[in-house]
């Protein structure tokens, strides 16, 4: 076989001439950088609080360390997949990360002290999860009551009733409090 110095690696790329064929050079790619500091992987059994969605590197990296990589990778502004806590803690609007934990776990505690309500660890990648209402899953209603953290407004609860054609808006409620004070409603739904 003839070796030709035209399709050699050292000839397509010019960068190979001045390392050694065995060294590795790692380039970060931004998307792939953010999926991995998200990526979670609780047992099915685990996964039935939001406390034991909190594996992931976002989760357990100190907190100025995942603010710097998600404003880096401009988290608000190229729609990254984040928790609410997150970008709520990156404008400001909550004092650390703990805040949002204790949000979490603090409606957790208070619908799972309920009958009817479960946690759903299936939200979108990097994201919480959320409660449903099952009792209000009926008739022909396609989606259950539904209770979702967010960070659209500064009572960071929203409520979604049941529905049977498209979802209605979602109900803003103001902390654990205010949900208390609605649950006798929105199980009504």
């Amino acid at each position: 076989m003839v070796h030709s110095t035209e399709c050699s690696p050292e000839r397509r790329n010019p960068l190979l001439n001045r390392r050694s064929q065995t060294d590795v050079q790692l380039v970060a790619v931004p998307r792939l950088e953010w999926s991995l500091a998200t990526e979670a992987h609780p047992t099915v059994a685990e996964a039935a609080a939001p406390a034991s969605m909190r594996r992931s590197w976002i989760h357990t990296a100190p907190e100025q360390k995942v603010l710097e990589l998600y404003r880096k990778l401009h988290g608000s502004a190229s729609r990254l997949p984040a928790p609410w806590w997150l970008r709520a803690l990156d404008r400001g609007e909550l004092a650390s990360r703990e805040e949002g934990f204790a949000l979490e776990d603090d409606v957790h505690r208070l619908l799972a002290g309920r009958g009817g309500w479960f946690f759903v660890p299936w939200a979108g990648v990097g994201e919480t999860g959320y409660w449903e209402y099952g009792p209000s899953e009926r008739g022909t209603r396609h989606a259950p009551t539904t209770v979702a953290l967010t960070d659209r407004h500064s009572g960071w609860i929203h409520v979604v009733a049941a529905y049977t054609d498209g979802p209605p808006q979602p109900l803003p409620l103001s902390g654990p409090d205010g949900l208390l004070a609605a649950l006798p409603v929105v199980e009504s739904w």
